[in-house]
C-alpha cells in the first residue's frame, strides 16, 4: 500500500501512488494500493499549484528505498530465512545464494505482518537558485465567419517541458481539458454582474460553456526531460500550463483573421461587427 492523505481532484494522483510505488519498489503497478483523502496516512499537502506529482513522488521513492533497506536487513537477521547471508532484492524478490522468496513470505517467516515507512518532501535551497516551472507553446488555428463574425476555433496544438512524465495517458488527457477550458475562457464564459452585485447570468442557460461542436482537434505533445534538480523522481506539474496561453493564441488569431485587436475575453461577436 502507497498512500497519503492528500487529494485527488481528477488530476491522476491516485494512478502516480501505484507506478511510482510500482517503480521503485520493483513490481507491476497491479500489486500496488493507492489510497488518498485519509488523515489517517501521512500528510501529503494539497493538489494545486502544480506540486501533488512532484512532492508524493520523491516521497514515495524515499520510504520505498527505506521500505527495501529495512526488508534485505530483516532478511538477514538472526533468526531469519537468509540469516547472515548478503541480501539483495529485485522483482519484489529477497535474493541469496541463489535462493529467492517474495517480501510476503519473508514476512510470514519472520512473523511480521507488514513494515512501512514514510518519507518526506519538500523545498530546498535550489529553489533560491533555479526555475522550476513548466513551459510550453500553444498554437492554435481559428475561423471567423465573414457574415456573422462568429469565432470558431479549428485546431490546437500544445508542445510542453514539464519534466518526467509519470503516465503519459492522463497527462495528456489533463492538458487537453486545460485547453478546451482555455477555448472556453477566450469564447464563452464570462459573468455578467447587475449594480446590485448580483450575477445576471448565474445559471447554465444564459453562462456559456463549450460543448463537443465547439472543440476541434487537439494535439499535445511532452519534451521528455526529466528535471532531477528539481526533485529525484523528476517531475514537474501540469495543472495550470495547459490552459493559461489558449486565450492569448485565440485572441492572437481572431487578429490574425480580422485585424481586430481584442483585449478582454471572451471575445464575442460584437466585439468583432464592423463599426
Amino acid at each position: 500500500m502507497v498512500g497519503t492523505s492528500g487529494a485527488d481532484p481528477g488530476t491522476g494522483l491516485l494512478t502516480v501512488l501505484s507506478l511510482v510505488g510500482a517503480e521503485w519498489l520493483d513490481i507491476t503497478p497491479d500489486r500496488v494500493t493507492p489510497k488518498l483523502g485519509d488523515s489517517a496516512l501521512p500528510p501529503g499537502g494539497l493538489s494545486g499549484g502544480s506540486t501533488a506529482t512532484a512532492s508524493v513522488g520523491t516521497a514515495i521513492m524515499l520510504s520505498a528505498t527505506k521500505v527495501l533497506d529495512d526488508l534485505q536487513a530483516l532478511a538477514s537477521d538472526p533468526g531469519s530465512p537468509f540469516e547472515g547471508q548478503e541480501v539483495s532484492y529485485a522483482d519484489g524478490q529477497l535474493l541469496s545464494g541463489g535462493a529467492a522468496m517474495t517480501f510476503g513470505e519473508l514476512l510470514r517467516a519472520t512473523g511480521r505482518t507488514s513494515i512501512s515507512a514514510k518519507g518526506s518532501s519538500a523545498p530546498g535551497e535550489e529553489l533560491t537558485k533555479h526555475s522550476f516551472s513548466s513551459v510550453g507553446a500553444q498554437f492554435c488555428e481559428v475561423r471567423v465567419h465573414r457574415w456573422t463574425r462568429e469565432a470558431r476555433v479549428s485546431r490546437m496544438l500544445g508542445v510542453f517541458d514539464a519534466g518526467r512524465i509519470i503516465n503519459a495517458k492522463t497527462a495528456r488527457s489533463q492538458i487537453i481539458g486545460g485547453m478546451i477550458w482555455g477555448i472556453s475562457a477566450a469564447l464563452h464564459e464570462g459573468l455578467e454582474i447587475e449594480e446590485n452585485g448580483r450575477l445576471a447570468n448565474g445559471d447554465f442557460a444564459s453562462y456559456l460553456v463549450p460543448v463537443n461542436a465547439d472543440i476541434p482537434d487537439v494535439d499535445v505533445h511532452f519534451v521528455e526531460y526529466p528535471d532531477t534538480l528539481h526533485n529525484a523522481v523528476g517531475a514537474k506539474g501540469i495543472g495550470e500550463i495547459g490552459t493559461v496561453g489558449i486565450a492569448a493564441a485565440v485572441a492572437n488569431a481572431v487578429y490574425n483573421a480580422t485585424g481586430t485587436r481584442v483585449r478582454h475575453i471572451p471575445i464575442t461577436i460584437e466585439d468583432l461587427l464592423d463599426d
